[in-house]
């Protein structure tokens, strides 16, 4: 009997050291939280991260953040799309040698009435490329690193914010040491900031330090937003600003495909039908930041989503889900900021 409780008590106490398996969702409706208070639909104050296999939206203030360093092996630091943020690297080394004389002539933003290819230059690159960010790469050299210029932006009706000077160095703990201060201060202030292999990227917010501003990496796969884009109106490509822009985690490898048919009855009996041997047999997966972006959704001749089609998502996990769009404007009885979604697990 001793034995028998002694065996016992050994199993019990294994069983408590395993880690629980993780079940992906199945599949879920869910309804965007991207109205923030009392804005319009079209400038929604959030942004919203969906995580597929573990069914939960997160959103995120578009204005809580003003830079993201990256925690991967390189020393990049990204600007804020969503409040359509542009910057300019200067030629000066000390934060108090830059003042309002340096942002003569500069906008550091776009116009939504006449975008021209050149305010291009002012954003990091669209499709998210992490070697052509506006801030270099941060050298291991201090005197290779420059003074920024950042407006940090006032996209979809962000109350402007005193223009930003900043300089970016490596510190001594593997992370990154930002000086920064307003445009016309003589003084600034730093903030350490540690690479975490958690995240893709750890923000700061200029008023309150260190910001929560993104899931884990392995905890989303889409991101609903109002962001600065890319459209060409005859003389290039030039910055503009979207409304219901939904992009994929990229940088976790997460994958999509998009199905297009002749109708919406149609579309539903094939997003209802689609399985797992229809992924092997004729589905098409694309890379990308913007493998989604606008395609969901229309603004013409009313806003609604787009119910002739449906994606299937490849999470980070490798698991696979089929979404589409139920409702998300005036033209399909939905409201604009908080759209609603139905995915499933594909098996």
């Amino acid at each position: 009997m001793i034995l028998t409780a002694v065996i016992a008590l050994i199993f019990t106490a294994c069983k408590k050291d395993v880690d629980p398996i993780f079940l992906p969702s199945t599949g879920a409706q869910i309804q965007l939280t991207g109205i923030a208070g009392t804005e319009s639909g079209s400038v929604a104050g959030n942004s919203v991260y969906l995580d597929l296999s573990g069914n939960r939206e997160t959103p995120v203030l578009r204005s809580g953040w003003d830079l993201g360093f990256y925690c991967g092996n390189d020393f990049r630091v990204i600007l804020n799309n969503g409040s359509v943020a542009g910057a300019k690297v200067l030629t000066k080394n000390n934060l108090a040698d830059v003042g309002t004389a340096d942002t003569i002539g500069l906008t550091l933003s776009t116009s939504q009435f006449n975008p021209l290819p050149e305010h291009l230059a002012y954003f990091d690159d669209i499709a998210g490329d992490l070697s052509k960010t506006v801030i270099p790469a941060v050298s291991s050299t201090d005197a290779d690193n420059k003074v920024i210029i950042l407006n940090r932006g006032t996209g979809g009706s962000i109350a402007s914010r005193s223009w930003v000077k900043l300089r970016v160095l490596r510190n001594i703990s593997g992370g990154y040491s930002l000086q920064y201060a307003n445009i016309q201060e003589t003084t600034f202030k730093t903030i350490q900031v540690a690479k975490d292999a958690s995240y893709h990227f750890k923000f700061i917010n200029f008023e309150n330090g260190i910001a929560d501003a993104q899931p884990q990496k392995e905890k989303w796969d889409l991101v609903w937003s109002y962001s600065v884009f890319e459209t060409n109106f005859g003389a290039g490509p030039a910055p503009y600003n979207f409304s219901d822009l939904i992009a994929v985690n990229y940088l976790s490898g997460v994958t999509v495909a998009t199905k297009i048919y002749a109708d919406a009855a149609t579309a539903t009996a094939a997003f209802n039908a689609y399985n797992i041997d229809s992924i092997t047999n004729n589905t098409a997966f694309v890379t990308g930041r913007w493998s989604i972006g606008s395609s969901w959704r229309s603004t013409q001749p009313a806003t609604g989503a787009r119910t002739d089609r449906f994606y299937i998502i490849k999470d980070p996990a490798g698991n696979y889900y089929k979404l589409r769009c139920l409702d998300m404007g005036v033209n399909d009885g939905g409201t604009r900021g908080m759209p609603k979604f139905s995915y499933n697990l594909i098996n």
